[in-house]
This record gives structure tokens, sequence and C-alpha cells, in this order.
């Protein structure tokens, strides 16, 4: 069986990271892809090997040979896309964030189960080498109990050259600013490492830039496990930083930059270093994964269950800095 894919969204996610993923992967092949600009539509086909273009979400979800779709879309009209396709009897890998907020992935989830169809989060990094290594190590118990957590990105927004303003910075579009848009992918890693988070504390500002959504953001979490984590997220420092570290009773790892797949293990004072590099191609493991969950049957590990986590986690820190007190993520 080779599982067919259509994009609505064939944007810039679609055309660097997930699209090649679809017809990449084993088993995988991409059929049809969407963008209102049907010019640009046309021209994503045609250099991704899709045999059709649509210029609507509609018509896309009409095709019959579509087995799943791939909503790369901003995160606004994630929950809107996906039940749109789950009702068109579609499986669905959504991009993260998830949506806008909880109550949304909800939908999401629900719409997907009452179609019979399966809802993926995109969050690809779960399946790249250095977090399988990590995720053994601490499955060993090479650092032995997991203590603290210590994560942190930075990177500098800079404004388009025309001066028009980038989606990612209008809140009723992104969301949220980097902590929503980087920040997610490290909260979802963290999560899959250590576990449910059931306590946040946050600051979240715009310090430094001149845009609506936020700039800076520090969150401090806590576990089911107990184990505490600091989290810090800037777009505002000139010099960039990616930094994940998990420490506990017997040793520590730290990726860095994670993103390069640079590992170091301490176990006491003895330090290795490996380099466990990321894909050529962000989203292929992920592809892989879901392909064989939906032709053997296998479980699915990134669900929308497991793409609401985060997006809590999200949302209790924007109502923590607004309050001014730990919140309880609301998926707890």
């Amino acid at each position: 069986m080779t599982l067919k894919w259509g994009i609505i969204g064939c944007g810039d996610v679609a055309e660097r990271k997930g699209g090649p993923a679809l017809y990449n992967a084993p088993g995988s092949e991409l059929v049809a892809v969407m963008r209102r600009d049907a010019e640009k539509a046309a021209d994503f086909a045609e250099r991704h090997g899709a045999k059709r273009h649509y210029a609507t979400v509609g018509e896309l979800l009409a095709d019959d040979e579509i087995d799943a779709v791939y909503v790369a879309t901003p995160p606004h009209v994630h929950a809107e896309q996906t039940i749109q396709a789950a009702q068109a009897g579609k499986h669905v890998l959504c991009e993260k964030p998830m949506a806008m907020n909880v109550a949304q992935c909800r939908r999401m989830i629900r719409a997907c189960r009452d179609a019979g169809v399966q809802l993926w989060a995109a969050y690809y990094r779960r399946y790249w080498p250095v977090a399988q290594r990590m995720k053994q190590l601490l499955s060993e118990q090479v650092v032995g109990q997991p203590t603290m957590a210590q994560v942190t990105v930075t990177s500098m927004y800079k404004p388009l050259a025309d001066g028009s303003v980038p989606w990612r910075v209008v809140p009723e579009i992104a969301g949220g600013g980097f902590l929503t848009d980087v920040g997610s992918h490290r909260l979802d890693l963290l999560v899959y490492l250590l576990g449910d988070v059931v306590e946040v504390s946050a600051l979240v500002d715009t310090l430094s830039f001149d845009i609506e959504v936020d700039d800076s953001a520090s969150l401090l979490l806590k576990f089911a496990s107990g184990t505490q984590a600091v989290f810090a997220c800037h777009w505002n420092v000139g010099t960039g930083v990616d930094e994940f570290g998990i420490a506990g009773t017997a040793g520590r790892v730290l990726a860095r930059p994670l993103d390069r797949g640079n590992l170091r293990v301490w176990i006491g004072n003895e330090r290795t270093d490996t380099h466990c590099p990321p894909p050529s191609i962000t989203h292929l493991p992920l592809v892989e994964q879901i392909v064989r969950s939906l032709t053997t049957g296998a479980p699915n590990p990134l669900s929308g269950e497991e793409g609401l986590k985060t997006t809590a986690i999200l949302e209790a820190a924007y109502r923590s800095s607004k309050e001014r007190a730990a919140v309880v993520p609301s998926d707890q």
C-alpha cells in the first residue's frame, strides 16, 4: 500500500520541510497540493512532482485518490481545515502549534475520532537522532533520576525588507510570538522526554520590538515526576543559542546546538561527545512513522492528544504571565 498525500497550504514550510518528506518516505506519494494562488500552486506541484493542484481546500479534499493531508497553513486555520479534512475521510498531519488554543485542539481530536481517521501533530524533532538518543539514555537511567532540565533558544527578529508584516507577528494568525513558533518544538521535546507538565509559571513579554507578539519568554515548569525545568525563549538576542539539557542524580545530557545534533553526556565527571546529525529532510522520520502506523496498524505516538499538551503549556504560560501566578495546564 502507498499512502497518498495532499498538501493544504504549499508555502514556505511545505517547500523546505514537510513537502519533500511526503514523496521521499518509502510507501508515500504526494498526489496533489492546494494554495489560494493557483499559479504558485501549479509551480509547487510541478517542482515537487504532484499530479494535481487546486486553489481551494474543498477541491483538494474532494480528490478521492488522497488518503491523508498535510495541513501546512498558519495556526489560525489549523482547526477549521483539520475538521474539514476529517469530515472528508482524510488522515491529517497538522503543523505546529496544533491550534490557537486547547478548545480548538479538542474539537480537532473529536472530529478525527468521530470520522475514524488519525490526527498527527508535526513535532518532527521527536524523531531526530539526537532526541531518540536522549530518550534511550534516559530510559536506561544513564543520568539517574531526572531532577532538572534547562532549555535556551534565542534568535533575532528581523522585519521583512519590503516593510510588510510577516504573519508570524500577527497574533490573530500566529497565536503568539517566538515562544509559540519556535519554543513549541522544545516544549514538546520536554514532554516527550520527561512526561506531563503539571504547573507553569511564566514571564512573557514584548521587550525589544514594535510587534504585537512576544519576543521574550521565561518559563518555570514542574512535571508530574517532580522534575523541574527552566525554559528561556528569546527573539531579541544577537547571538543564537540552542541548548537542551537534562540532568539527574547520576549525570547529565546536553544537546548544543540541538538542531545540529551535538550531544554531550556526563556520567559523574566523565564526559563523552557524540554527533547525531539531523535528517536532511526535517519531517522525513516523522512521515516514515506515519506511514508505518497507517499501513501496519501500529500505534500513533504523536496523536492529537500529544499535540494538545504543548498547546496547553503555551496557554498556561500566557495566562501565568498575565495573572502573575502559577497555572495548571488545562490538559491535566
